[in-house]
């Protein structure tokens, strides 16, 4: 073989490497994104309208911080007494996570993690004033995430949240398209009980 054979060689073999890990890269599920949704939620049959906010960012190949925000309210009329009032309850949620991915094999990464859990619930009127309160307290999640196709990703997770008396189980089922390397759409839809679901539609800047 001659010199220039072997180089030719080298940078085939070369080139061949990078197109191979590019495409794993390309379809390993994505942990660093910021992105923002539309949020319409179902509590007892009434329906509220939001937005959610989450940011994930990978610090090594298995350890990630995950953080969750999510906001909606509704308008409504009551009676106290005889005195008649429009009133806006709103409710938001906060989860703040450190995250590891205890399998991380090609296009699937299955994840724990765990942090602080905010909830706050608030009630404005324009007879009684406002009144709220918020707690804060723990959860743990537990979920899988896999790019099906470089176009296609899917995630489904359950978390568990303990805040002052109020503990219950969240059960999340999401999907994203990527119109490019850095930009998807998505939808999700969240179970947090037989009394309350919540909808998600979603633009996200991945990196």
């Amino acid at each position: 073989m001659n010199k220039w054979t072997k180089i030719t060689s080298a940078i085939l073999l070369t080139t061949a490497s990078s197109a191979v890990a590019a495409q794993e890269e390309s379809t390993a599920p994505n942990f660093d994104y910021v992105s923002l949704s539309y949020l319409s939620a179902d509590v007892d049959g009434d329906t509220a309208s939001g937005f959610a906010a989450s940011f994930n960012k990978s610090y090594s190949d298995n350890v990630f911080f995950a953080a969750d925000y999510m906001t909606a309210s509704d308008d409504f009329e009551d009676l106290r007494g005889d005195i008649a009032f429009r009133a806006e309850a709103e409710i938001s949620r906060f989860y703040g996570n450190v995250g590891y991915k205890f399998y991380n094999e090609g296009n699937t990464a299955a994840y724990v993690s765990g942090g602080l859990a905010w909830v706050e619930a608030v009630v404005k009127t324009n007879t009684f004033g406002d009144y709220g309160a918020n707690e804060a307290g723990w959860n743990l999640q537990v979920g899988i995430r896999s790019r099906l196709t470089e176009a296609f990703e899917i995630d489904a997770s359950v978390r568990h949240y303990d805040v002052d008396n109020l503990d219950d189980q969240e059960l999340n089922i999401s999907g994203r398209y990527f119109v490019n390397s850095n930009f998807s759409l998505g939808v999700g839809y969240s179970l947090v009980n037989s009394e309350e679901s919540h909808t998600f539609l979603t633009g996200a800047y991945h990196w």
